[in-house]
């Protein structure tokens, strides 16, 4: 192959990469974007599951009440997410022998295109209170 040839066949090249790259950088930029997102919706998940069962065990304990569960739960919840912990709600219920702690809300996404979207958060922990019981021997 003389060198002209060969010039010529390498800035052919040249473009040709440059298309292609051009072509799937956005692709890759997308699919960065979208693990991102499911990382930070992973992790606003398993905050609000693990708030909401911590203050369902402080609510159910011996000396202390739903309030002080409640409480509990939205401080880790404003300690996991930050300003994100504004827009889930935690509600709780003291059924007797069981204290139900439940928090809702949205996070809000990270991909700028999608406007005002939203991925939703929600978890539910039932447990029984701690009190003393007599044994059938009693």
């Amino acid at each position: 192959m003389s060198y002209w040839r060969w010039r010529r066949f390498w800035r052919e090249e040249r473009g040709q990469a440059m298309v292609e790259t051009a072509l799937a950088f956005p692709l890759l930029l997308l699919v960065a974007v979208g693990l991102m997102q499911f990382a930070l919706f992973y992790h606003a998940q398993n905050v609000v599951v693990g708030a909401v069962q911590d203050g369902a065990r402080v609510a159910a304990a011996e000396d202390r009440s739903v309030d002080e569960g409640l409480a509990h739960a939205q401080a880790l919840l404003r300690a996991g997410l930050g300003p994100s912990a504004s827009a889930v709600s935690v509600q709780g219920t003291d059924a007797g022998d069981v204290v139900v702690v439940e928090a809702q809300g949205r996070l809000r996404m990270i991909i700028p295109w999608l406007g005002d979207a939203s991925l939703p958060l929600h978890a539910r922990a039932m447990l029984s209170k701690e009190r003393f019981r007599a044994g059938p021997g009693s």
